[in-house]
């Protein structure tokens, strides 16, 4: 008989994590290098973005083509001293779903949610949506 299910999830929970810390952080967001994670990204990634053309609000799919232009179009949109957490990870077999929330020094600067499968025994990035959280625009005295 196997083990209880509960030590699977949770060493499945502790591979996710050390994944989206080692890979997915320090190399999409403090190094920005592609070569350096595109191994633990799964060929169908997906990326959906609300605000990609900055005016229509729809939500544009981004795959690697639009990750590299992105990349290139906001070279400073972070810096090495970003601080990053993990406030959860669920997996449910082979699927995983989680949360990165991503500082600068000032101000919480994302909320990312990342989709992973477990393909061939290796967790990989499959999909990704954010949230930006914007700087609160200081209004005038009446409000404007």
């Amino acid at each position: 008989m196997k083990t209880p299910r509960h030590r699977d999830v949770a060493s499945d929970e502790q591979r996710v994590r050390a994944l989206l810390e080692d890979v997915y952080v320090r190399d999409m967001y403090v190094k920005r290098d592609r070569g350096a994670f595109a191994r633990e990204f799964a060929r169908c990634f997906r990326m959906l973005s609300p605000t990609l053309d900055g005016a229509s609000g729809d939500v544009t799919d981004v795959h690697w083509i639009g990750l590299d232009k992105m990349l290139a179009n906001h070279p400073k949109a972070l810096l090495p001293s970003v601080r990053f957490e993990v406030p959860w990870v669920e997996v449910a077999g082979r699927a995983a779903v989680a949360r990165v929330d991503v500082f600068d020094a000032k101000r919480h600067v994302f909320t990312d949610y990342v989709s992973l499968y477990r393909v061939k025994g290796a967790w990989k990035v499959v999909g990704k949506l954010f949230h930006h959280h914007r700087p609160a625009v200081a209004s005038g005295p009446e409000g404007e």
